[in-house]
C-alpha cells in the first residue's frame, strides 16, 4: 500500500500498512456479540493486521450491552457504543465512524451471516486502488421474500445513479476513511453509501464474499421495508442530480406542468372562439392558471434552494483534498511511465 507525504524536501512515497476499523452495528444480538469478535480476533491474527473493533448498540433491549462491557474488559482493540435509543442502522453506522481511528472502516452485520474471515479480500481489493469495496452476497441465504425484492432494487439503484452493484443490502464493505466521513448520511441510506460516495468521485468496485444463514434471533426487517427501500431510491436519485444546482430538479418537474398550461390555454381559448358550451372556457382558463401558478411556485422553490445551498456546507459533494494529491500524483506517474 502507497502513501503520500509531504516533505519540506518534497514529495515522498513510503510503503505502509494501513489500520483498519471494523464498525458493526448491533440491535438486540446479544448471542451473536462473543462469537462474532471472536471471528473478528481470529481474522486479525491470521492477516497479521490490527483492527480495532467498534460495536455500537443501537438502542438493544437485551443484554447486548453487558456483553460489550464484559468483552471491552478482556479485549483492548475493542470499543464499544451505546445509542439511547433504536435509531437505526444508519445512524448507528455514523457513529461508529465518527469514533473510528483507522485508515480503512470495514462495516458488517452482527447477526454473524457476514464472515469475517472475508475482510481481507476486500482490503486487498483496496490496495489495487479503489476507494470502496462492496460485499456481493453472491449465494444469499435469506428467504426468496427478501432476496427478489432486493435484486429489483439493485437493479433500479445501479441504473439510476450509475454506480452498478449486484448487492447494495450487504452491510460487509470496506471503505477508505477519508471517502466514507464526507458522506451526510440520514434515514436508511446506509445500503447507498457507496452511490453517495461516488459523487465524491469515488472509486467503487465489489467481490463476492460468503453468506451464512442466520444462527440467532430474527430479523430486522419486515415487508413493510420494501416501501421504504424505494422511497430512499427516489430520494437518493435527487441528492446525487439536483443537490448541488436544486434549481435544475425543480425545473425539471415544472415541465409537466408548463405542458397543461399551454393545453389548458388552448383549449381555454378555443372554447371562447368557437363558443362552446357555457361554463368550458371558465374551467380551462382556470385549469391553466392553476397548472401556472404550480409552475411559478416550483421555480420560485428552486431559487430558495440555490440560496440555501449558497450559504450550507456542501463537502458531501466534493472530493476531499488528500484523494485529489492522489488522483493527480498517479495520473503523473502513469503518464511518466
Amino acid at each position: 500500500m502507497e502513501k503520500h507525504l509531504n516533505t519540506e524536501q518534497g514529495n515522498t512515497w513510503i510503503h505502509t500498512r494501513q489500520s483498519i476499523s471494523v464498525v458493526v452495528p448491533l440491535y438486540n444480538e446479544d448471542e451473536s456479540v462473543e462469537k462474532l469478535v471472536e471471528q473478528l480476533l481470529l481474522t486479525s491474527e491470521a492477516s497479521g493486521r490490527h483492527y480495532e473493533i467498534i460495536l455500537v448498540d443501537d438502542g438493544s433491549t437485551d443484554d447486548t450491552w453487558l456483553t460489550i462491557e464484559r468483552l471491552n474488559l478482556e479485549k483492548p482493540c475493542l470499543k464499544g457504543i451505546k445509542l439511547r435509543r433504536n435509531f437505526g442502522q444508519t445512524n448507528a453506522m455514523v457513529a461508529g465512524f465518527e469514533s473510528a481511528d483507522g485508515d480503512i472502516i470495514v462495516t458488517m452485520d452482527g447477526d454473524l451471516q457476514n464472515d469475517a474471515s472475508d475482510i481481507p479480500k476486500l482490503l486487498k481489493k483496496l490496495e489495487e486502488g479503489f476507494d470502496i469495496v462492496s460485499g456481493w452476497r453472491k449465494n444469499r441465504k435469506d428467504h426468496f421474500s427478501r432476496v427478489v425484492p432486493s435484486k429489483v432494487a439493485n437493479w433500479i439503484i445501479s441504473l439510476t445513479t450509475g454506480v452498478q452493484l449486484h448487492d447494495y443490502g450487504c452491510s460487509l464493505k470496506a471503505y477508505r476513511t477519508e471517502c466514507i466521513k464526507s458522506v451526510k448520511a440520514y434515514g436508511d441510506m446506509h445500503r447507498f453509501f457507496p452511490a453517495l460516495a461516488s459523487m465524491t468521485g469515488a472509486r467503487v468496485t465489489e467481490v463476492p464474499v460468503k453468506h451464512h444463514p442466520r444462527k440467532f434471533g430474527k430479523s430486522k426487517y419486515g415487508f413493510n421495508r420494501i416501501f421504504k427501500v424505494f422511497s430512499d431510491i427516489f430520494a437518493l436519485n435527487l441528492i446525487i442530480r439536483f443537490s448541488a444546482y436544486p434549481l435544475k430538479g425543480f425545473a425539471a418537474a415544472s415541465f409537466p406542468f408548463v405542458a397543461l398550461t399551454f393545453f389548458f390555454g388552448i383549449l381555454s381559448t378555443t372554447a371562447v372562439l368557437f363558443n362552446w358550451t357555457a361554463g368550458k372556457a371558465s374551467f380551462f382558463f382556470t385549469s391553466a392558471a392553476i397548472c401556472g401558478v404550480a409552475v411559478l411556485y416550483l421555480i420560485g422553490m428552486g431559487l430558495l434552494a440555490e440560496l440555501v445551498i449558497g450559504t450550507s456546507d456542501l463537502s458531501h459533494t466534493q472530493m476531499p483534498e488528500l484523494t485529489k494529491k492522489q488522483l493527480l500524483l498517479e495520473q503523473a506517474r502513469k503518464g511518466d511511465d
